[in-house]
């Protein structure tokens, strides 16, 4: 391993456990709401009797996917870096300082060409950067992280940013469903 996949293994071992509560802290505060839209609209479409009642279940299980992903994600993400080693990170008056070692600058030429290629349809540019992050690591053999698709990795995480609110007001909804009906 060159000094450049080192760094990255370190950097990206750093940046997984300064997510990690973050992370989940995301997955909770999507989860309760969609849970509760799941429950109310599943109640809902028991005591009705046409097929339509069942339509907020189906939208509650459709905010539940991406929630699903990103906690599938999440976990294996945390696997895939559990053995990298991680660096003594010191604060220094308000700035991060982290141990560094030389790169080795061809491996960062080659990154640095990668990245410039853009040739997915959606998220060209996440899609090179992953791309670029996987050579200068030294492939996935050195990186088992980042094998996962990035570009499903965000929209599983924008979807779940969207599902917190969508699913309180689902769960409102049915909630009053339920008290009306």
């Amino acid at each position: 391993m060159s000094e450049t996949s080192d760094a990255v293994n370190r950097i990206a071992a750093n940046v997984v456990r300064l997510a990690r509560t973050p992370g989940r802290l995301l997955l909770v505060g999507a989860g309760v709401p969609v849970a509760a839209f799941l429950l109310l609209a599943f109640l809902v479409g028991l005591g009705a009797e046409r097929w339509t009642a069942w339509v907020p279940f189906a939208l509650a299980v459709l905010l539940a996917v991406p929630l699903v992903v990103l906690a599938v994600r999440r976990a294996r993400l945390q696997r895939a870096t559990a053995h990298l080693p991680q660096d003594s990170v010191t604060s220094a008056g308000g700035v991060v300082v982290i141990t560094d070692q030389p790169a080795d600058e061809d491996a960062l030429r080659e990154a640095a060409a990668e990245a410039q290629i853009h040739t997915a349809r959606w998220f060209p540019r996440v899609e090179a950067a992953q791309r670029a992050l996987l050579r200068a690591a030294g492939g996935p053999v050195n990186a088992p992280y980042l094998r996962d698709d990035l570009r499903v990795t965000l929209v599983a995480f924008l979807g779940t940013v969207a599902a917190i609110p969508l699913g309180v007001l689902g769960a409102f909804v049915c909630a009053f469903s339920l008290l009306l009906g």
